[in-house]
């Protein structure tokens, strides 16, 4: 064992284990701690649900197994969550994040900075767990409303419901408004997809912009009876669960709108990230990462997944480091060109 890994095996014997040995480090150990899960979401939606499912199993697979408290910590498109996790928490491994996939293009796009939000975290020194699954962002509408494809957005006006103009459920639609034709209109404000489905059921709202889970998960009824029409997913290509709905990709025209939403929806390969702050030792990241791949093939963790809804196609964290490799290598004008439609005019 080389000195670095010694001294650092040593630092996490006397912050988790006990003391070491002389032989060596003894097991890193959570025995008698409580690891904190924060979810940079509102209660009751996409994110929250498998934050909360992956939390439920997890802590069989890890030394110790301590208990994974989550809480919810939404605003800003997670940016208050993650500035929290970046900056203010132990850097042990007994505080995690999950923020919305935005995060991921934030260093390429600074949307949320250029929205005046403070950003004070570059997720690519962050640590990765996993996914749980790689789903796309759906939009859709209420079965009551006159909208059965996508085209009838372009004739129709529909009133889509949104948490803020820098994060994906006003982003995309708008996006759609300006290579598309589509009429749109996104109201901000409401303070997560909960909140938004109730509009929508009072006929407040027509539609909104979510993960699948969000209905998979979060509104199970709703999918099953088909109270709700899902019009385009917004993905690099259609997922295995929705064979028949569309991708934007598909949809638009020119090959530098497919472009750009191509480089857009990479995040959606990982679509419920976990994460750890940087500064995490390796050893403890490992471990972790091991556990992670370990309950995605449990048995018990899949048949609550099943029961929730959540189709398991899980990204390990060496998959999701290398997404945000490949976000920094997309060229340079597909970004600008992206940070020019998503800005709003003076």
């Amino acid at each position: 064992m080389g000195i670095t890994r010694r001294v650092i095996l040593q630092g996490l014997c006397a912050g988790i284990a006990g003391p070491c040995s002389g032989a060596g480090a003894q097991e890193i150990s959570f025995k008698g701690k409580q690891i904190r899960l924060i979810v940079g979401a509102a209660i009751g939606g996409g994110y929250d649900g498998a934050a909360r499912l992956v939390a439920r199993h997890i802590g069989r697979y890890i030394s110790g197994n301590p208990t994974i408290i989550v809480e919810n910590m939404p605003g800003a498109g997670s940016v208050i969550m993650l500035n929290t996790l970046y900056n203010n928490v132990p850097k042990d491994g007994t505080v995690w994040g999950a923020p919305t996939g935005t995060a991921a293009l934030e260093p390429r796009l600074k949307v949320m900075a250029r929205e005046g939000a403070n950003v004070r975290f570059d997720p690519n020194a962050m640590h990765w767990i996993g996914t749980p699954a790689q789903q796309p962002q759906v939009l859709f509408t209420w079965h009551e409303r006159p909208f059965k494809t996508a085209m009838d957005l372009i004739r129709t006006r529909a009133v889509m419901g949104a948490t803020a103009g820098a994060v994906d459920n006003a982003i995309l639609p708008n996006l759609l408004n300006q290579m598309l034709g589509t009429k749109m209109d996104v109201v901000t404000g409401y303070a997560g997809t909960a909140d938004i489905l109730l509009a929508m059921e009072r006929g407040e709202a027509d539609g909104h912009v979510a993960l699948l889970a969000n209905l998979t998960v979060g509104k199970p009824d709703w999918y099953r009876d088909k109270k709700v029409r899902i019009l385009v997913q917004f993905s690099a290509k259609r997922s295995p669960e929705l064979p028949d709905v569309p991708t934007a990709v598909e949809l638009v025209q020119k090959q530098e709108d497919k472009d750009l939403l191509t480089f857009y929806s990479l995040k959606y390969d990982m679509a419920y990230p976990i994460g750890l702050p940087p500064g995490v030792p390796t050893p403890v990241v490992e471990m972790l990462q091991a556990a992670f791949d370990q309950t995605m093939k449990d048995p018990q963790f899949l048949a609550d997944a099943q029961r929730s809804g959540l189709e398991i196609t899980p990204l390990g964290g060496e998959g999701i480091e290398a997404l945000m490799r490949q976000i920094d290598q997309t060229p340079q004008p597909v970004v600008d060109r992206l940070i020019a439609l998503t800005t709003p005019s003076k």
